[in-house]
């Protein structure tokens, strides 16, 4: 069931109050006269918010409004409710420090994901959002969402292969969405994550140049007319694949033009439609323009803006600790990279709804 962007009109969840977990007898005792004091960092006073993480009940997550996943969300990451009266603005930047996106671009990703997911909860969400921001490691994982490091990879997991599937319905190469006037349609660019070693088949064709590590190469293509992420290929060794060769669908640039790939990028672009890239992408005039010398300074500003504005979406999908950190897991190289691209495509699935809110600059 789908909710509308006013939600349903009913009381706002109340915030779970603290739990009281003092020894009946002592001198804090409910049964005496007692004053409210200060949170200090001792283990008897923090207990209680740490424990009252965990009592947040069971939500509809289509009925939830904004307010609330703020609210609860705030809660499950040690931010009780005397925590949460400050001004909204500071609260939101609390959320997204933990999560990534903004509570609204929450509350559209979990109404897509309850009806593709109907037994998907609220606070699995959470965990899969918190895992691919911070990255941590399963025993904090574990400390703070209340489960066994075992759990908490599980969970983790599920919850960001469900982000995951929205992948295909959202990020797709559709020419019908051109307008027939334009020329240039898309920028194109290669990105490389860093991982840790491929140990159980090493290769220098894992080697990034850039990071000078191990790595992993994709390639994303970005509508230049609408705020949408139209391709994405990968994963691909950082070391095997140029830019060009990759978006060509060879393996080398020295490779005849009927070995290519024809599922490339190259062959997606209708006639008389070009992509934007940088010099990487020399060479093949036909399909993508880059900067030269001899371009007018308007038609060389148009080009800047159009790349500036690709590395401003890498930069978003930087944003979450899971691609920026060396990646870890994987029992196999070939789980290692479903892995990973199971990470990379539920970071671009959050980012294209976070662009509803936050669009990228006009070219």
């Amino acid at each position: 069931m789908r909710v509308s962007s006013q939600g349903h009109v009913r009381k706002s969840h109340p915030i779970v109050e603290q739990v009281d977990e003092r020894v009946p007898g002592s001198k804090n005792s409910p049964s005496q006269p007692q004053q409210r004091a200060r949170s200090t960092p001792t283990a008897t006073k923090e207990e209680p918010c740490i424990i009252s993480r965990y009592q947040v009940p069971r939500l509809d997550a289509s009925i939830m409004r904004t307010h609330d996943i703020l609210a609860y969300g705030l809660i499950y990451v040690g931010f009780g409710k005397e925590r949460q009266n400050v001004v909204e603005k500071t609260s939101v930047d609390r959320f997204k420090a933990h999560y990534g996106p903004e509570p609204r671009t929450v509350k559209d990703l979990m109404s897509d994901l309850v009806d593709a997911f109907p037994s998907m909860t609220f606070k699995e969400l959470l965990m899969g959002l918190n895992w691919l921001k911070l990255y941590d490691i399963e025993a904090v994982l574990a400390g703070r969402w209340g489960y066994s490091e075992g759990k908490c990879r599980e969970k983790c997991r599920d919850a960001v292969r469900h982000i995951q599937s929205l992948r295909d319905a959202l990020i797709c190469f559709d020419p019908s969405i051109f307008p027939d006037e334009a020329i240039h349609i898309i920028t194109v660019d290669g990105v490389n994550f860093i991982t840790e070693e491929f140990r159980l088949n090493p290769s220098t064709e894992y080697f990034d140049h850039k990071s000078h590590s191990c790595g992993l190469k994709y390639e994303f293509a970005i509508c230049l007319l609408l705020d949408h992420c139209v391709w994405i290929k990968g994963p691909f060794l950082a070391g095997k694949y140029h830019d060009k060769s990759l978006f060509c669908g060879a393996e080398t640039m020295d490779d005849p033009q009927d070995q290519w790939d024809r599922n490339a990028l190259f062959f997606q672009i209708p006639i008389g439609k070009k992509a934007i890239g940088d010099v990487a992408y020399e060479g093949i005039p036909e399909r993508v323009t880059v900067k030269r010398h001899d371009h007018t300074h308007d038609v060389l500003e148009f080009l800047d803006r159009a790349q500036n504005r690709q590395e401003t979406y890498h930069s978003r999908l930087e944003n979450y600790n899971i691609l920026t950190h060396r990646f870890r897991h994987g029992k196999s190289s070939q789980d290692k990279m479903d892995l990973h691209k199971m990470a990379v495509e539920a970071v671009a699935v959050i980012v294209e709804y976070d662009m509803k809110y936050h669009p990228l600059y006009e070219v």
